[in-house]
């Protein structure tokens, strides 16, 4: 009898028309993937893959075989996410500089609690992980608020606080003690998280401008925001939040500006029907470790 396991891989693989992406929702490296696929189409004497431009295709039969099993194997699946992995890892999607400046202390305080559990971090654009938490890829978001459509019979938002993004500067700059405004800004080097990001966004909507008018904008990250304006003359557009150690230890410093930014809302997102008891307690530790560091 063939093993089941290699029929819940050609499922997924099938699924996903992509090695990488399989071996990643599979916690399992691609040669892996691609050893059991071929141990599979050994069992059944037949090619169930063949390659194309935009990754892998089923065959004729592959498509056959699919179509017969692919219903019964996502019902073990989904049994196996409901009973069987009530103590699995947690898969977080969130995004690098939250997780490093943010998230990390969070993450211990659960592992003091939760020794056995394991929490993988998914650093993702915010659509494909929303796709994902959709499909019960990844357990929970932790994230700005996200500003456009989901599906909300699946998803609970749960709003934790406010982020501030400022602008800052060199301790040399000529900015130091002057109040910059929109037109001043427009003429400058101007350093900022990329365009499709929270951040950017929610500037341009604050000061009712347009991107196209500020001649000189570089879109980098928040960590190269920072040691690059140590030395050089130029303005940064950050979270504040994310950069508290660098303004304390000032080698960074707040501009004045004669605009306001908008707080940023953030919070988490998860799937309703994901019923995971390590999910649960860290969502509850979360929110009770976020409410006691803003009082």
């Amino acid at each position: 009898m063939t093993n089941l396991e290699l029929y819940k891989i050609f499922v997924i693989v099938a699924k996903e028309e992509n090695l990488t992406k399989a071996s990643e929702k599979l916690y399992i490296s691609q040669p892996a993937v691609t050893k059991h696929i071929k141990n599979l189409e050994e069992a059944l004497n037949t090619k169930l893959f063949i390659r194309s431009n935009h990754g892998i295709l089923l065959t004729e039969e592959g498509k056959k075989i699919y179509d017969e099993i692919k219903n019964p194997i996502n019902e073990i699946l989904e049994l196996d996410r409901k009973y069987v992995n009530k103590s699995r890892d947690i898969n977080l999607g969130t995004h690098s500089t939250i997780l490093t400046k943010i998230l990390g202390n969070y993450i211990k305080n659960y592992y003091k609690e939760n020794i056995d559990s394991t929490i993988n971090t998914f650093n993702l654009e915010n659509q494909e992980m929303m796709k994902k938490l959709e499909n019960k890829e990844i357990d929970i978001i932790f994230s700005k608020n996200l500003k456009f459509k989901y599906d909300d019979k699946k998803i609970k938002y749960v709003p934790l606080g406010y982020w501030h993004d400022v602008l800052v500067a060199n301790h040399n700059s000529k900015w130091k003690d002057k109040t910059i405004t929109i037109g001043d800004l427009k003429n400058e080097n101007f350093y900022m998280p990329r365009k499709r990001s929270e951040t950017p966004k929610n500037f341009f909507n604050s000061t009712q401008s347009n991107y196209e008018d500020f001649k000189k904008i570089k879109h980098i990250t928040y960590l190269a925001i920072v040691d690059i304006l140590k030395d050089i003359e130029g303005i940064g557009l950050v979270t504040k939040e994310f950069l508290e150690k660098d303004l304390e230890k000032n080698q960074m410093i707040l501009l004045k500006t004669d605009f306001k930014i908008e707080p940023i809302e953030y919070g988490i997102y998860f799937n309703i029907k994901n019923k995971s008891e390590q999910l649960n307690k860290f969502i509850h530790l979360l929110k009770k470790d976020i409410t006691e560091s803003n009082n």
